[in-house]
C-alpha cells in the first residue's frame, strides 16, 4: 500500500504524534501497531514523520500494520499539521522551471535573458518556524499585504543526512515527497526609500518570502519509493476551483539529484529538511492576480494528495 504519512494532534495542547491517511481517514500509527500485535521496530522513529521516513524497516512494519489493524486506528477530531511542522532547514529553488523563468521578473534579478540551461541553482531559505502552515490551516493576509501569489511546487524531504555528495549518490539521501505552495508577496515594500538600488530590490523578493504562513505544506509526506520518480511527478494549482498551474516535474532545469548534491556542498544536509523545488508557470503576477479573502488555493500531486489553503483578509 502507499503509505501517506501525516503529522497530528487532537487539541490544541496535545503533542505532535505520527499517523497515516488511508482513503484520507486519519490513522494513528503506533494505535495501528499495538491493535495488529506488530512489534516496532525502533520506537523513536515513530515520534516524528522525518524520523520514520528515514527507517526503511519501520515504514515496512507501518504497512503492515495498517492493513492488520483493518480500520481499528482511526481517529477522531485530527487537526492535520504539515508532515514536517518545523524542518531543520527549509531549501526553496528560483526560477528551477524554464517556464516559470520566462515569465518571470526574477530574469531581471539574474542578469536579464537567460539561456536554457543555468550553469547552478538558485537556493534561497525560508524561515521554517513561522511560514510553515499545514494543509487547511489558513494563509492571512497582513494589512501591509501589497500583491500576495501562490508557487504550487513539489518538496522533498531528507532522510540520511548528505554532506558533500555526489550527484550520483544523492538520491539515496531523499526519504519522501511532499506538496507545497511557496507563498510570495510580490511588491513588498515596508518604508518609502529616496533611492532604488538593484540589492534593494532583491532583497524585496527574498523577504517577500518570509512572512507568516508563507509554506503550506501536505498534507501528507509520501516515502519516496510509494511516490514514484521526484523527476517524473505531475504537479498542479487550481484558485477558486481553476487551474492555473499544471506542469510536471520533468520540466524541472536541475533535478532532484542534482540539488541535493548541490546545496550539500553548501551545507550539511539533515534528517528532516525539507527542498521546495521550484514552480512551473502561471503564477499570479503575470495574470495580474492577487490572492484576498475568500480565495481557495489547492496544490494536487499524485499519492500525496490536494494541499487545500484558504485565504484569509488582513
Amino acid at each position: 500500500m502507499t503509505l501517506r504519512l501525516i503529522s497530528y494532534r487532537t487539541a490544541d495542547d496535545a503533542p505532535v504524534r505520527v499517523g497515516a491517511l488511508v482513503n484520507d481517514t486519519p490513522h494513528d500509527l503506533l494505535r495501528a501497531m499495538d491493535v495488529a500485535g506488530v512489534a516496532v521496530p525502533e520506537h523513536e522513529c515513530f515520534g516524528s514523520v522525518a524520523s520514520l521516513l528515514a527507517c526503511p524497516r519501520c515504514l515496512d512494519a507501518a504497512r503492515a500494520a495498517l492493513v492488520a489493524a483493518d480500520g481499528a486506528s482511526t481517529v477522531e477530531d485530527a487537526t492535520i499539521l504539515a508532515p514536517i511542522p518545523a524542518p531543520p532547514k527549509l531549501f526553496c529553488l528560483a526560477t528551477n522551471f524554464m517556464s516559470h523563468m520566462s515569465e518571470s521578473i526574477s530574469q531581471q534579478l539574474q542578469g536579464g535573458e537567460q539561456k536554457r540551461e543555468l550553469d547552478t541553482p538558485r537556493v534561497f531559505m525560508k524561515p521554517s518556524t513561522n511560514t510553515v502552515i499545514g494543509p487547511d490551516e489558513p494563509l492571512r493576509l497582513s494589512p501591509v499585504s501589497q500583491f500576495v501569489d501562490y508557487e504550487a511546487e513539489m518538496a522533498i524531504i531528507i532522510g540520511r543526512s548528505a554532506k558533500e555528495v555526489a550527484i550520483e549518490d544523492a538520491g539515496a539521501h531523499v526519504s519522501g515527497v511532499t506538496a507545497f505552495n511557496d507563498i510570495s508577496e510580490r511588491d513588498l515594500k515596508l518604508w518609502e526609500r529616496e533611492e532604488e538600488r538593484d540589492w534593494d530590490n532583491f532583497f524585496d523578493w527574498l523577504n517577500g518570502k518570509w512572512c507568516d504562513g508563507f509554506a503550506p505544506m501536505g498534507p501528507c509526506a509520501v516515502p519516496i519509493e510509494d511516490a514514484g520518480d521526484p523527476d517524473d511527478l505531475d504537479l498542479s494549482l487550481r484558485l477558486n476551483g481553476e487551474t492555473k498551474q499544471d506542469a510536471n516535474t520533468n520540466e524541472m532545469i536541475f533535478n532532484v539529484a542534482e540539488i541535493v548534491s548541490y546545496i550539500s556542498h553548501i551545507c550539511t544536509l539533515e534528517t528532516g529538511d525539507v527542498i521546495a523545488c521550484g514552480t512551473p508557470a502561471g503564477v499570479g503576477k503575470h495574470q495580474d492576480i492577487r490572492l484576498k479573502d475568500g480565495d481557495v488555493l489547492e496544490v494536487e500531486m499524485p499519492s500525496v494528495g490536494v494541499l487545500r489553503t484558504p485565504v484569509v483578509g488582513p
